[in-house]
């Protein structure tokens, strides 16, 4: 509001002159445009009038101060909606006639300043900011690739494994897809873990379960072929069989065999067994073989003393039967004895032979004697 003062002085009328101040006071006008009328009269009655026009303008410009700065979060997908952004504090000197902002519907991720404008009603305008900032708080999504079961490939280990892909999600972007494989996968289970992190920082991790066996069948060459003689009764015993040559990509868990305590005549076949830590087996023979030099034993039959019963011979005579005995078997008992026996002295071998061929004589002597008067 502009306040005026008017007054008229001196004002002159016809030929008379109008002493005094005619004070007309304080007046008031409105914002717009007033014409002001004066009416002078003299005392004969006479008027004359006069005007102006007072034109009133505002330039002055509203204030405003913008709702406080938002820190939110996203709701729908990577965007902030449905905010509630406050009421800007607005003044004017004469009238508020429109408040107004460019908000969007949807805020994006990150900061986002809003414009208020305030208008008053002669257009004068003024405006102020307030910061909207939307922060992503929603973990992505991450499912591991399946498990893998394989086998070893580099001595005990598995190397070059294709892990795979995680299946990956966010509601604004993935950054970054890691995992903790190792380069070389040792026997038995690993566990790796991928982890996935979005533009915003937020992290999730999924797990996948690496297994790696052992398929490689160890190696075994058993100890060389022994040849050896009985050394107990028909058997051999005590015999030191020699060490087998193993070897395994992992390692050697247990070296067997099944050799007896007692190797028997003949041709013994030893299976030496190894085994490795993951149960894989490989076997190898070795050849024992057990030959019998023990040379059997015989005692000949007493000798015999007889007289001449064909012409000038012994016939039929009964030699009796050795004493024989081996450490296996005896197979063979023979003598040379003649049919007939002449007159005189005979030596008789018997020769007992064991199931190795081996054998050994003994001698019977037969004397035959003439008793028959000529």
């Amino acid at each position: 509001m502009t306040n005026l003062t008017w007054a008229l002085t001196g004002a002159t009328t016809g030929n008379s002159v109008a002493t005094g101040i005619n004070n007309l006071g304080t007046q008031v006008f409105n914002l717009g445009t007033t014409t002001v009328t004066y009416t002078a009269s003299d005392a004969a009655g006479n008027t004359a009038n006069c005007s102006y026009t007072v034109i009133v303008t505002d330039n002055e410009n509203p204030t405003i101060t913008a709702p406080a700065a938002i820190v939110t979060t996203t709701n729908t997908a990577c965007t902030a909606t449905g905010l509630a952004l406050g009421t800007p504090t607005t003044g004017d000197n004469c009238s508020v006639a429109l408040v107004t902002n460019n908000a969007p519907a949807i805020f994006p991720l990150g900061n986002t300043t809003v414009t208020w404008t305030v208008t008053d009603g002669s257009g004068n305008i003024a405006t102020a900011t307030q910061l909207i900032t939307v922060n992503d708080n929603v973990l992505p999504t991450i499912t591991a690739p399946a498990a893998i079961v394989t086998t070893t490939n580099t001595a005990c280990t598995a190397t070059g494994l294709a892990l795979g892909t995680p299946t990956t999600g966010d509601n604004c972007s993935v950054a970054l897809v890691t995992n903790n494989a190792p380069a070389t996968f040792p026997l038995g289970n690993t566990t790796v873990t991928w982890t996935v992190t979005d533009g915003s920082g937020n992290t999730a991790t999924a797990t996948q379960l690496i297994t790696v066996n052992d398929n490689v069948v160890p190696t075994i060459t058993a100890p060389a072929a022994i040849v050896t003689t009985t050394n107990t009764a028909c058997t051999a015993t005590g015999l030191a069989l020699g060490t087998p040559t193993t070897g395994d990509n992992c390692s050697v868990a247990s070296v067997t065999n099944n050799a007896p305590a007692t190797f028997p005549l003949g041709n013994t076949t030893v299976t030496w067994t190894v085994t490795d830590g993951s149960g894989n087996s490989a076997t190898a023979t070795q050849l024992i073989t057990v030959n019998d030099n023990v040379v059997p034993t015989i005692t000949a039959p007493a000798a015999i003393v007889t007289t001449t019963n064909t012409a000038c011979t012994a016939t039929g005579l009964a030699l009796g039967t050795p004493t024989t005995g081996d450490n296996c078997s005896v197979a063979l008992v023979t003598n040379n004895a003649p049919a007939i026996f002449p007159l005189g002295n005979t030596t008789v071998t018997w020769t007992v032979t064991d199931g190795s061929g081996n054998s050994a004589t003994a001698t019977q002597l037969i004397t035959v004697n003439d008793n028959v008067v000529p």
